[in-house]
């Protein structure tokens, strides 16, 4: 009975360090995952950062670029007006030289 018992506790006794080492495992690895995360954590941050500047960037060009646009459409608008001056001055260039 006594060899018995003896062995059931040397069998619990296994059991327990088998367990005891599974967690240690399980630990390590939950203390690399919380590594992992913080890591995960910092680069989202960075990414986030990255990306407000971008946002910045952007909201200044497309701002450069409305300008731009403006310019050129008032670049067409004086071009237009030039031209149409030019046809007229070339007209009475033409009707000057009919009289003479």
């Amino acid at each position: 009975m006594e060899d018995k018992v003896l062995d059931i506790l040397e069998r619990l006794e296994l059991r327990f360090t088998s367990m005891e080492n599974k967690i240690i495992g399980i630990e390590t690895k939950i203390s690399g995952i919380e590594e992992d995360v913080k890591v995960l954590k910092q680069d989202v941050r960075e990414l986030k950062e990255g990306q407000e500047r971008i946002e910045k960037k952007l909201e200044s060009t497309h701002e450069q670029v409305e300008r731009t646009a403006e310019d050129i459409t008032s670049i067409k608008h004086d071009l237009n007006s030039v031209e149409m001056i030019t046809s007229k001055n070339w007209y009475d260039i033409a009707k000057i030289k009919a009289i003479k």
